[in-house]
């Protein structure tokens, strides 16, 4: 079957073809219209969102007067520790010790009494113990006739020698005897009072290991008496630059946390600790490497400053003291008496 040009099968599809192209040339406008909408939406809507303000603990750090006050305090800080480092020393490496009195008997005898127990505050020339005296009352008695003896023996060696009976070595032997029998009735007195046995000096008691009854050796080590207490700190040799007698320090005690003692620099030692070490390096053999060395140092207590704490500090503990280098003594390393304190507490102050 043929068709004629203008036949409705081709007009059908021609009209087909042309209402397809107009439908998709229109549907494409509508979506690239659509694109150009949301594109000029989009920066209006970014405008327009807003991010969420932050709350809690991140609105305090987002706060810029927080930041500027927290800015001040890290500042402050680091000036107060940086003032601490260049202006004291301070170390770990210290401890409390004191004058220790061992307390031993010079005879040997029976433990009559102990008048004293472990920690208790004595004075000194206290009765601490107390040992049987009959022994030694005895020899004394001895010791006494044999004196009487030879005195009498010697006058009568002195009137004999003057009539001629006898000779002067004679003489001299009866003069020897009498002084020899002096010196044994001293010897028996000394006896019978190292029989009583006393404090020698003021402290408290501690070690004691002596009861009632016990059978004593001479030299036999009864109990201690502790008189006094303060720090040794041992600073490294490179610490020492700008440390004076004197000096005020502060000491922070482990075994009485919250409390902060004060004292003052008294002395240091004639040597570091190796020098008195039991094997001193001998630094001119093998090869040499250079060690820091560390010089105990001596801090004294303020007596105000212990008040209240006296029986807490004792010998052995351990400690951190920090020296304020100013003030002080130049060219002064050692007390004027060891034994006691002599720098002045308000000049140390």
């Amino acid at each position: 079957m043929t068709t004629t040009p203008n036949s409705p099968i081709s007009e059908f599809t021609d009209g087909y073809k042309t209402g397809f192209h107009e439908g998709v040339e229109q549907a494409r406008k509508e979506l690239q219209k659509k694109d150009e909408q949301k594109k000029e939406q989009k920066p209006e809507e970014k405008k327009e969102e807003k991010k969420p303000e932050p709350r809690g603990f991140k609105a305090i750090l987002h706060n810029r007067i927080f930041q500027v006050i927290a800015g001040i305090i890290v500042l402050l800080v680091g000036v107060y520790f940086l003032y601490g480092a260049l202006t004291h020393e301070t170390t770990d490496d210290a401890y409390t010790t004191g004058h220790v009195h061992n307390i031993a008997s010079r005879v040997t005898g029976t433990v009559l009494k102990v008048n004293v127990d472990d920690n208790e505050l004595v004075k000194q020339g206290q009765v601490l113990v107390v040992l049987d005296p009959t022994d030694f009352e005895v020899q004394l008695a001895q010791a006494r006739a044999n004196y009487a003896k030879a005195v009498a023996d010697n006058e009568r060696a002195k009137r004999l020698q003057g009539n001629g009976a006898i000779s002067q070595q004679d003489a001299d032997q009866f003069s020897a005897t009498e002084q020899v029998a002096a010196a044994q009735l001293k010897d028996a007195q000394d006896q019978l009072t190292y029989s009583t046995i006393v404090a020698p000096t003021d402290g408290r008691i501690g070690h004691k290991s002596v009861e009632s009854g016990e059978r004593i050796t001479a030299g036999s080590s009864l109990m201690s008496v502790v008189e006094d207490v303060w720090v040794v700190a041992n600073y490294k040799e490179t610490q020492l630059g700008k440390m004076r007698v004197g000096q005020s320090a502060t000491i922070n005690i482990d075994g009485i946390p919250g409390k902060t003692f004060r004292g003052f620099v008294d002395s240091w030692s004639p040597g570091s600790g190796s020098v008195f070490a039991l094997l001193p390096p001998d630094n001119a053999t093998g090869n040499f490497t250079k060690i820091v060395q560390r010089v105990p140092v001596k801090i004294r207590f303020d007596p105000e400053s212990i008040k209240g704490y006296e029986e807490r500090i004792v010998p052995g503990l351990s400690c951190e003291p920090e020296i304020l280098l100013s003030g002080g003594e130049l060219n002064v390393s050692s007390p004027s008496n060891p034994q006691r304190q002599e720098v002045p507490v308000e000049d140390a102050r």
